[in-house]
């Protein structure tokens, strides 16, 4: 029966479920209906008067019961009691509802008034929200992926063709070419340290000879070991050496690894 009173034409014009009980902390199923707002039975689906003829506590299990009892022991304790629950549609759909429980003193005694917020949109933005942010991690990681591709493939490209052929025209450029080539090799270095290849452009060499750079050059432009050590006028077994060389200087391993496959990707463009 409801008692609440001129109070409850007020509770009805709220957009929170709200439910007052009477407080049998010795054993919950005691518990009778003292009121029932309107937003109540709307997120139950139910009518007040079908709502009135249930009990307010369904019959406890083991674990129900233990449920219950943290619940009564924080309300005795502090007045009050918060957690995330669900409601029971009565097309046994689960409303996602944030609960509030408060002691509140009514006709001298002790009732148990109950509010409950659909959050039904804020689970909802939460869940689009973890996807947002699962999406951008991935994503995040792509680019991670695809930024330490593009920094090896700098690196390589810089080691195998840049700082050989930079030493080379050391050797017989003039004094004036000399201060150009210096110039070059510090802006090299700082669009490398710009872009987090590495810290010095040095590291990049990876200790190729002139011969091997020529024959990475002969090896890109498709020919073969017997064509190349007859332009160096060397035997082909030469040529292998230089290629298994290459190759472990490339951390190339296995058959399937294809070293001119490797070196036109490589390829500066």
């Amino acid at each position: 029966m409801e008692t609440i009173g001129s109070f409850g034409h007020f509770l009805n014009k709220l957009e929170v479920g709200i439910s007052v009980t009477t407080w049998h902390p010795e054993d919950p199923t005691l518990s009778e209906w003292v009121f029932i707002n309107k937003t109540r039975c709307r997120l139950t689906g139910h009518s007040r008067e079908e709502l009135l003829g249930q009990p307010p506590v369904p019959q406890l299990t083991r674990e129900t019961m233990a449920q219950f009892d943290l619940i009564h022991e924080q309300l005795a304790e502090l007045g009050h009691f918060t957690c995330e629950s669900t409601l029971r549609h009565r097309s046994n759909v689960a409303i996602p509802v944030m609960l509030h429980m408060k002691l509140i003193q009514h006709e001298g005694s002790t009732v148990l008034i109950t509010e409950q917020h659909d959050i039904r949109s804020f689970k909802e933005t939460e869940s689009q929200l973890k996807l947002s942010r699962e999406s951008m991690r991935e994503m995040l990681t792509l680019i991670e992926k695809e930024k330490q591709m593009i920094s090896e493939n700098i690196k390589k490209n810089m080691g195998l063709v840049l700082h050989p052929l930079i030493d080379q025209l050391r050797i017989s450029a003039s004094g004036s070419q000399q201060d150009i080539l210096d110039v070059m090799m510090n802006r090299i270095g700082h669009i490398a340290r710009e872009v987090g290849v590495v810290e010095q452009f040095d590291s990049f060499g990876l200790n190729l000879t002139r011969r091997q750079i020529l024959i990475c050059e002969m090896i890109r432009d498709g020919m073969t070991s017997k064509e190349i050590a007859l332009v160096l006028g060397c035997s082909p077994s030469t040529i292998n050496n230089h290629r298994n060389i290459i190759r472990r200087k490339l951390k190339l391993s296995g058959k399937s690894a294809n070293l001119q496959t490797f070196l036109n990707k490589m390829e500066v463009t």
